[in-house]
């Protein structure tokens, strides 16, 4: 009994390190899979002030994820630490055109995917605004690490790798034209490259374990007013805190113009969402 007890261990131990060696090999492959995503002729090119491109790049959740230099965005024991990187020192080792693949496309300067970049939104990002990032993100010194600087994958999250249950943008890109500039349709623009990182239009979505409504079900709801304040403030209706939506708006959303939220309000509660009174 004792013999066959000892073979058993020794069989179960050969099959969990199969197992490990497995799911390291395929976490590998994930990591390293190369997207064929031609590299464009982009330049970066603004007649923006400074002022306006660094409003633009905070209206648009980059230093909300990224922070000043580098952030944690999540770590948990046997999982890992998901880092988003420095900017200010990965930006210079980039040329336009690579940071144009980045950001509209989540794929890095060798062809791999980032991991919880939300491309997919920003593949609908004109090419002033991007222009505006990188413009901006150009202009700043590099500073240190604010904390750990790459990301780093436990067996958790090794075996998410495995089981394709990591999210990579490069792997959902709609089939986007890009304008050159903003679009007469500002509004259905703003949520297309900002607002639907979290949330759809008519159904309600999980995001990081809160429920993300559907925006025309919600934004009726809300009078310009009271929808300003919440962009503002994060701040619901009956001064509600509303979990990471208070967090963004607090950190990313209050550095939209009111035109801009005017515009997202008009078209999310079906209002339209042309050209609005007084612009060009």
């Amino acid at each position: 009994m004792k013999r066959i007890m000892k073979w058993t261990g020794i069989g179960l131990a050969v099959v969990a390190a199969v197992i490990a060696v497995a799911v390291y090999g395929v976490s590998e492959l994930r990591l390293l899979r190369i997207y064929d995503v031609a590299l464009t002729a982009f330049r970066a090119r603004t007649g923006l002030s400074m002022e306006e491109a660094e409003r633009r790049t905070r209206s648009l959740m980059c230093i909300g994820c990224h922070r000043e230099a580098g952030n944690v965005i999540f770590e948990a024991p046997w999982v890992g630490r998901l880092v988003a990187p420095n900017l200010t020192r990965l930006v210079p080792a980039y040329s336009d055109a690579e940071l144009e693949r980045l950001i509209r496309h989540g794929v890095k300067k060798d062809g791999t995917g980032i991991v919880a970049m939300p491309s997919a939104s920003f593949a609908h990002l004109a090419d002033e605004d991007v222009s505006a990032i990188v413009t901006w993100l150009r202009s700043r010194k590099p500073l240190p690490d604010s904390g750990p600087s790459a990301t780093e994958w436990g067996p958790l999250g090794r075996l998410a790798l495995a089981l394709g249950q990591v999210p990579y943008d490069a792997d959902h890109i709609p089939p986007v034209k890009a304008p050159a500039n903003r679009p007469k349709e500002l509004g259905r623009y703003l949520y297309e490259s900002t607002c639907s990182h979290c949330h759809d239009l008519d159904e309600a979505r999980q995001v990081q374990k809160q429920t993300a409504p559907g925006l025309r079900i919600v934004t009726p709801a809300y009078p310009l007013d009271a929808f300003r304040a919440l962009l503002r403030t994060g701040k619901g209706l009956g001064d509600r805190e509303l979990g990471l939506m208070s967090v963004t708006a607090r950190e990313d959303l209050r550095h939209f113009t009111d035109r801009e939220i005017d515009a997202i309000y008009r078209f999310l509660s079906g209002a339209g969402d042309g050209e609005l009174p007084g612009e060009e």
